[in-house]
Protein backbone atom coordinates (compact mmCIF):
# COMPACT_ATOMS: atom_id res chain seq x y z
CA UNK A 1 0.00 0.00 0.00
CA UNK A 2 1.64 3.62 -1.06
CA UNK A 3 1.74 5.19 2.02
CA UNK A 4 1.71 9.38 1.69
CA UNK A 5 4.88 10.88 2.95
CA UNK A 6 3.73 13.44 5.17
CA UNK A 7 -0.14 14.17 6.29
CA UNK A 8 0.55 17.95 7.00
CA UNK A 9 1.51 18.69 3.29
CA UNK A 10 -0.37 21.06 1.99
CA UNK A 11 -3.26 19.38 -0.05
CA UNK A 12 -5.26 21.08 -3.11
CA UNK A 13 -9.07 22.20 -2.95
CA UNK A 14 -10.01 18.80 -4.75
CA UNK A 15 -8.56 16.71 -2.00
CA UNK A 16 -9.87 18.95 0.82
CA UNK A 17 -12.79 18.83 -0.46
CA UNK A 18 -13.25 15.02 -1.20
CA UNK A 19 -11.87 14.26 2.46
CA UNK A 20 -14.48 16.03 3.98
CA UNK A 21 -17.21 14.81 2.05
CA UNK A 22 -16.06 11.21 2.38
CA UNK A 23 -15.49 12.31 6.44
CA UNK A 24 -19.47 13.58 6.68
CA UNK A 25 -20.48 10.26 4.77
CA UNK A 26 -18.44 7.78 7.31
CA UNK A 27 -20.00 10.21 10.27
CA UNK A 28 -23.38 9.86 9.04
CA UNK A 29 -22.98 5.91 8.36
CA UNK A 30 -21.70 5.24 11.76
CA UNK A 31 -24.14 7.74 13.59
CA UNK A 32 -27.18 5.57 11.70
CA UNK A 33 -25.50 2.11 12.60
CA UNK A 34 -25.61 1.79 8.75
CA UNK A 35 -22.47 -0.29 9.28
CA UNK A 36 -24.00 -3.65 10.75
CA UNK A 37 -21.47 -4.77 13.18
CA UNK A 38 -22.73 -4.82 16.58
CA UNK A 39 -18.87 -3.80 18.26
CA UNK A 40 -19.25 0.02 16.29
CA UNK A 41 -23.18 0.23 16.87
CA UNK A 42 -22.15 0.41 20.90
CA UNK A 43 -19.27 2.91 21.01
CA UNK A 44 -19.50 6.36 19.89
CA UNK A 45 -17.24 6.91 17.00
CA UNK A 46 -15.97 10.33 15.99
CA UNK A 47 -14.25 10.71 12.54
CA UNK A 48 -11.69 13.75 12.86
CA UNK A 49 -10.24 14.03 9.71
CA UNK A 50 -10.21 12.13 6.39
CA UNK A 51 -6.67 12.88 4.33
CA UNK A 52 -6.88 11.67 0.51
CA UNK A 53 -3.66 11.30 -1.62
CA UNK A 54 -2.97 13.33 -4.18
CA UNK A 55 -3.84 10.96 -6.72
CA UNK A 56 -7.19 10.16 -4.97
CA UNK A 57 -6.04 6.45 -4.72
CA UNK A 58 -5.80 6.27 -0.95
CA UNK A 59 -7.14 7.95 2.26
CA UNK A 60 -6.25 8.09 6.14
CA UNK A 61 -9.66 8.23 7.78
CA UNK A 62 -8.46 9.87 11.24
CA UNK A 63 -10.58 8.16 14.04
CA UNK A 64 -11.11 8.26 17.85
CA UNK A 65 -13.72 7.11 21.03
CA UNK A 66 -14.92 8.71 23.07
CA UNK A 67 -12.84 8.64 26.35
CA UNK A 68 -10.22 7.15 24.12
CA UNK A 69 -11.33 3.51 25.33
CA UNK A 70 -11.35 0.20 23.03
CA UNK A 71 -9.55 2.60 20.15
CA UNK A 72 -7.76 -0.74 19.09
CA UNK A 73 -10.78 -3.12 18.71
CA UNK A 74 -12.85 0.03 16.91
CA UNK A 75 -9.57 0.63 14.33
CA UNK A 76 -9.71 -3.23 13.75
CA UNK A 77 -13.51 -3.84 13.62
CA UNK A 78 -13.62 -0.12 10.74
CA UNK A 79 -10.45 -1.47 8.93
CA UNK A 80 -12.44 -5.19 9.04
CA UNK A 81 -15.55 -3.64 7.54
CA UNK A 82 -13.79 -1.02 4.77
CA UNK A 83 -15.06 -2.89 2.18
CA UNK A 84 -18.47 -2.24 2.97
CA UNK A 85 -18.09 1.29 4.11
CA UNK A 86 -16.41 2.21 0.92
CA UNK A 87 -19.04 0.62 -0.92
CA UNK A 88 -21.60 2.61 0.90
CA UNK A 89 -19.65 5.75 -0.15
CA UNK A 90 -19.46 5.03 -3.49
CA UNK A 91 -23.16 4.75 -3.64
CA UNK A 92 -23.90 8.25 -2.64
CA UNK A 93 -20.49 9.89 -4.20
CA UNK A 94 -20.05 10.12 -7.58
CA UNK A 95 -16.03 9.92 -7.94
CA UNK A 96 -14.14 8.51 -10.93
CA UNK A 97 -11.94 6.74 -8.26
CA UNK A 98 -12.84 5.50 -4.53
CA UNK A 99 -10.30 6.31 -2.88
CA UNK A 100 -8.91 3.03 -0.83
CA UNK A 101 -9.74 3.71 2.48
CA UNK A 102 -7.36 3.36 5.80
CA UNK A 103 -8.38 3.94 9.24
CA UNK A 104 -5.77 4.73 11.97
CA UNK A 105 -6.39 6.50 15.01
CA UNK A 106 -6.32 10.13 15.74
CA UNK A 107 -4.23 10.86 18.34
CA UNK A 108 -4.29 14.73 18.07
CA UNK A 109 -6.35 14.88 21.67
CA UNK A 110 -3.97 12.99 22.97
CA UNK A 111 -1.56 15.41 22.25
CA UNK A 112 -3.18 18.86 22.81
CA UNK A 113 -4.53 17.26 26.50
CA UNK A 114 -0.84 16.45 27.21
CA UNK A 115 0.27 20.17 26.22
CA UNK A 116 -2.34 21.79 28.04
CA UNK A 117 -0.96 19.37 31.26
CA UNK A 118 2.07 21.15 30.55
CA UNK A 119 0.58 24.65 30.64
CA UNK A 120 -1.35 23.74 33.54
CA UNK A 121 1.47 22.57 35.43
CA UNK A 122 3.73 25.29 34.38
CA UNK A 123 1.27 28.31 35.61
CA UNK A 124 0.32 26.25 39.21
CA UNK A 125 4.28 26.38 39.62
CA UNK A 126 4.97 29.51 38.88
CA UNK A 127 1.93 30.73 40.96
CA UNK A 128 2.99 28.24 43.58
CA UNK A 129 6.82 29.92 43.20
CA UNK A 130 5.45 33.84 43.33
CA UNK A 131 2.82 32.97 46.84
CA UNK A 132 6.13 31.43 48.28
CA UNK A 133 8.88 34.25 47.36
Amino acid sequence: MSEFKNTKDIQNQRQLRVGELIRHIISDLLARDNIHDQFLNNNPITVSQVVVSPDMRWGKVFVSTLGGKEIKNTISSLNKNVYRIQNQIAGQVRLRRMPKLKFVEDSSFKNAKKINDAIFSFSSLKDNKNSNG
